[in-house]
């Protein structure tokens, strides 16, 4: 699940012709290798909590900053890196709680 998320985030940036490639999203939205998604999807496994919380810090910082500006298709941009930041955000909260949230670790 916490793969689509960041697979989503990509689409959409790509959509907004933000990020031209997966290695850019990568690299500048991610702080991740080139490959990362790649690698993620040959082995099947779910992307790092650092990662998730890179790219939610990146998309509120530019979120922030495009909701001050004067232009409305700013403000609407600035709408969408929250909702993606929000996703980030919730699959960071989910791979957290799958980590504690657990019988032993809860005192059951």
């Amino acid at each position: 699940m916490t793969q689509q998320a960041l697979e989503q985030v990509n689409f959409e940036l790509k959509a907004l012709d933000i990020v031209a490639s997966n290695r850019e999203f990568c690299e500048s939205w991610l702080a991740k290798d080139p490959s990362y998604l790649r690698v993620l999807r040959f082995h099947k496994r779910t992307p790092s909590a650092d990662a998730l919380a890179t790219c939610a810090s990146k998309l509120g910082y530019y979120a922030t900053h495009l909701a001050k500006s004067t232009r409305p298709e700013n403000h609407s941009m600035a709408d969408k890196f929250r909702e993606l930041q929000g996703l980030c955000l919730a699959e960071l909260d989910h791979l957290s709680r799958a980590k504690w949230m657990t019988a032993e670790r809860m005192g059951l």
